[in-house]
């Protein structure tokens, strides 16, 4: 975070019925709060779609390259506009680019903001739809201080409460002196960030005239459900930046030839410079903190998925070997596909391996090839009933194809006289006759075993389960 910008989080203790959050992301901030308006069971908890919902946000606003008001709120009607039942939304966010804040608004959110001792609401989001996201955009100042709420919070802290409130005091103090009257409410879909801004040391040679139009303060913000007129963003001229400045400095200078340097442009030189500098590394730490988001991003979505298959196999071993090996190679396959996404040595990367060595002993413990190097899944098989009990060739069928042996068919066979367990298999696949004994040994008594079946026999293996 950047040292012009210090913020504050207010977040009230969650209920049964209710949930909210205070979220930041480099210079993305939002509040959120959700509350179930039907008692309905299939409404999953408020906790995972909360940070579903924020986690979608951050992927959405930090893939955006040239940030703009349009752009930004495409991404968040983008985010909130599957619909979920049951479940009462307000949001509000907040993006800063350069000195510019982008506001968006929905389900009676609301953002303030305080500027030379006044208060005034920026932003109201009446409408609770994705269709109508509030939104609205301007300058800050030296010192404005932002507040974003979700629509309990307004119920709860009075706008002379808040007024009184926002003083001079730091964020953290600010939330500090509101916290008692949010805990004593005992409301769920309270929360709220403050944010302070200062204007960056690089900014300090600008002047009000090449900044343009601010942000006023009282100044209500909005837009309306259908029937109002959608409010545009406010056209305003982008500032002259520091960087440009220094750089046509430089460029006018080395232009002149056997150019001579008095004392004092030495020393605007190397300002300079070290401006440059400091602009340069600022941006390429900006760069960075995005890429890392996204890439968190990614890893969270794929490491979640893998490592769900992969308890899923674990469950199912003692179960059904044939459904947990599906799991444990879906899991692998998440892993492997974007492993090399993530940096060598990170910690995404070290994670990554140790969940894939775990996969890797999960498929050892049900995978169908045998220690003497034969593989079940390349012998084709057919069980028979031959006790004339129902569903002996299908308890017969499922004990195999556990173990991974290639089960075509099940049927009857050509009388019900047998006694316990007769297996056959083709002259050319006789070196499976001892695996098929072992392995329905465990079940079975093996009274006859062969490698006499017809080479006619449209699969390589015969069992036949008698009384």
């Amino acid at each position: 975070m950047d040292n012009n910008i210090s913020f504050s989080k207010i977040v009230a203790t969650p209920t049964l019925n209710s949930w909210s959050q205070a979220y930041n992301a480099g210079k993305l901030f939002a509040v959120l709060s959700l509350e179930k308006t039907q008692d309905l069971s299939e409404i999953e908890s408020l906790n995972m779609l909360g940070k579903d919902l924020l986690e979608r946000l951050e992927q959405e606003f930090f893939i955006i390259e040239d940030k703009n008001l349009e752009l930004i709120k495409k991404a968040v009607s983008s985010v909130f506009k599957p619909e979920v039942k049951g479940v009462s939304i307000s949001f509000a966010a907040g993006a800063l680019v350069n000195n510019i804040l982008y506001l968006f608004c929905l389900g009676n959110s609301k953002v303030f903001i305080k500027r030379d001792g006044n208060l005034g609401l920026l932003l109201d989001g009446e409408n609770p739809t994705s269709k109508n996201v509030a939104s609205s955009s301007g300058l800050l100042k030296e010192k404005d201080l932002i507040v974003l709420t979700t629509d309990a919070f307004s119920q709860v802290i009075t706008k002379d409460d808040l007024d009184s409130s926002l003083s001079d005091l730091e964020p953290s103090e600010i939330a500090e002196a509101l916290a008692p009257k949010i805990h004593k409410a005992e409301n769920g879909k309270i929360s709220a960030i403050v944010i302070k801004y200062q204007t960056p040391l690089t900014d300090l040679s600008v002047t009000q005239n090449e900044l343009g139009e601010t942000l006023q303060a009282g100044e209500v913000i909005d837009e309306g459900i259908s029937g109002q007129e959608e409010i545009q963003e406010e056209k305003m001229e982008k500032p002259i930046s520091p960087f440009n400045k220094c750089l046509s400095f430089l460029k006018s200078r080395f232009k002149r030839p056997n150019i001579q340097f008095r004392p004092t442009k030495k020393v605007f030189l190397v300002a300079a410079v070290i401006i440059v500098g400091i602009l340069i590394f600022s941006i390429l730490r900006t760069i960075r903190e995005q890429n890392s988001a996204k890439m968190r991003t990614l890893f969270n979505q794929v490491y979640s998925q893998a490592s769900k298959k992969y308890d899923e196999g674990q469950s199912l071993i003692g179960l059904n070997k044939s459904l947990a090996r599906d799991a444990f190679l879906a899991a692998q396959k998440t892993l492997s596909d974007n492993k090399d996404k993530f940096p060598a040595k990170s910690k995404e990367s070290t994670q990554t391996q140790d969940l894939l060595k775990k996969i890797e002993s999960g498929l050892t413990e049900v995978s169908p090839i045998d220690k003497s190097g034969l593989d079940r899944s390349k012998l084709s098989i057919t069980v028979v009933n031959g006790s004339g009990v129902e569903g002996t060739a299908a308890k017969g069928a499922t004990i195999l194809k556990d173990l991974g042996y290639n089960v075509v068919s099940t049927d009857n066979a050509d009388n019900f006289n047998y006694k316990d367990v007769t297996i056959k298999v083709k002259k050319e696949k006789s070196d499976y006759l001892d695996l098929l004994k072992k392995d329905l040994a465990k079940e079975y008594t093996i009274r006859t075993s062969s490698s006499d079946l017809s080479s006619t026999s449209s699969t390589d293996a015969l069992i036949i389960i008698g009384k």
